[in-house]
């Protein structure tokens, strides 16, 4: 409900004010980078606090484009809204009747990625067809 209302964790953390907003960053860093010492994760949750409670600025867009979803393990996380591996095949497509082609598609993910691969390798096979037909 409040993230469909386009409320932001950075608004709670604003609303709990200066004393609770900047000791709930620090606890959610601590349980987060527990292997940072003490002084580490006390200078980190100073600069987050203070980036958090910032004036908004692209956190809105973080509500356009992800939405929370629960997963069957009983993890939570966000997942895209679109696919963007949808809109990269049907641009291809596209691309195919056009002059202009769509020549590489680089997609990189990190050794803990929370992103599905999935998508990635759909669009590598659609590409490798693409390139086979003309």
């Amino acid at each position: 409900a409040l993230w469909s209302a386009n409320f932001t964790p950075q608004q709670i953390i604003r609303l709990m004010g200066a004393k609770r907003g900047r000791r709930m960053v620090e606890r959610a860093l601590r349980g987060r980078i527990s292997h940072l010492s003490p002084t580490d994760v006390n200078l980190l949750a100073e600069y987050f606090y203070h980036i958090t409670v910032a004036p908004p600025s692209g956190e809105y867009a973080m509500n356009s484009l992800l939405e929370p979803a629960v997963a069957s393990e009983g993890g939570a996380g966000v997942y895209a809204r679109e696919s963007l591996g949808d809109g990269v095949m049907t641009g291809m497509m596209l691309s195919q009747k056009e002059e202009s082609k769509i020549e590489s598609v680089k997609v990189l993910f990190g050794d803990r990625d929370w992103m599905a691969f999935n998508q990635s390798a759909a669009v590598k096979e659609m590409k490798e067809m693409q390139s086979k037909m003309g």
